[in-house]
């Protein structure tokens, strides 16, 4: 009888290293994945032009002077 207790603890411990590896696996892909997302976010952000309104212009760089 208590092999069988052994054997069952023995078996949860396995089982939760083995879930415990999955889940750290899987935190490195979404890791990843976001991280990516967050390159190509960026990227583009950069890309964009700022937003102006009807009839106005961008200021003048010699009008600073």
């Amino acid at each position: 009888m208590a092999a069988i207790i052994f054997n069952t603890a023995d078996r949860k411990e396995h089982i939760w290293e083995q879930l415990k590896t999955v889940l750290t696996a899987f935190r490195e892909m979404l890791d990843a994945f976001v991280s990516n997302r967050m390159r190509l976010a960026a990227a583009e952000a950069r890309q964009v032009r700022p937003r102006q309104r009807p009839g106005t212009s961008l200021p003048s760089i010699n009008a600073q002077q």
